[in-house]
C-alpha cells in the first residue's frame, strides 16, 4: 500500500508541477549501438530549440576517432512541456555521416580514405526536467538508415544531458 501512494505522489507531481519555460538548451549527446560489439559510441554536442509546447528541432554534432556526424532532427513531444517535467517523445531527423581511416593490405597501409553517408533516423524516448538547475535529461531507442548503403541498423541506444539557457 504504501509503495502504491508513493507511485500516486509521484505521477501527481510529474503531472502538475509547472516545467520548462525555456525555448533553448544546449548540452552533451551520445550514442551506443547495441548490436555492434565493435562499435564503441559517439558522442558530442548538441542544441535544441522549442517551438511550441509539443515540437522541437535539435542538432548535433557527433563522433570519435576517424568519424564525424551532423544532424538535424525534429521532436514531437507527447506531453504538454510546460504543464510537465516528464515527457515521451518521437523523432525523425537526418544525419551527414563522415568517416576517415587507412586501409591495411598485409604490411602495406593503403592511404587515408574518406567517405560520407546519408542517414536517416526515427527516435522514441523519454525526458525529464529538473526546473531548481534547468538541466534536462533523455535517453532513447534510435535506428537508422543509411541510403547510401540501403541498409537499415536498428539498436542504437541515444542519452543526453541539456542545459535550458533562455
Amino acid at each position: 500500500m504504501r509503495k502504491i501512494g508513493l507511485l500516486l505522489t509521484c505521477l501527481v507531481m510529474v503531472l502538475t508541477t509547472k516545467a520548462q519555460d525555456h525555448d533553448w538548451a544546449f548540452g552533451f549527446y551520445g550514442d551506443v549501438q547495441l548490436k555492434a560489439p565493435n562499435y564503441n559510441g559517439a558522442f558530442g554536442i548538441q542544441g535544441k530549440y522549442d517551438f511550441t509546447a509539443h515540437s522541437a528541432a535539435q542538432a548535433q554534432v557527433y563522433g570519435r576517432h576517424g568519424y564525424v556526424a551532423a544532424g538535424l532532427d525534429y521532436l514531437f513531444s507527447l506531453l504538454d512541456k510546460e504543464q510537465s517535467n516528464f515527457n515521451i517523445f518521437l523523432g525523425a531527423g537526418y544525419s551527414q555521416d563522415f568517416y576517415k581511416y587507412n586501409e591495411f593490405s598485409g604490411e602495406i597501409v593503403i592511404p587515408e580514405r574518406r567517405e560520407n553517408h546519408s542517414i536517416a533516423n526515427g527516435q522514441l524516448g523519454v525526458s525529464y526536467y529538473f526546473p531548481e538547475v534547468n538541466v534536462s535529461v533523455y535517453a532513447g531507442y534510435k535506428a537508422k538508415y543509411n541510403f547510401d548503403w540501403d541498409e537499415f541498423n536498428p539498436n542504437f541506444v541515444m542519452f543526453g544531458l541539456r542545459y535550458h539557457l533562455w
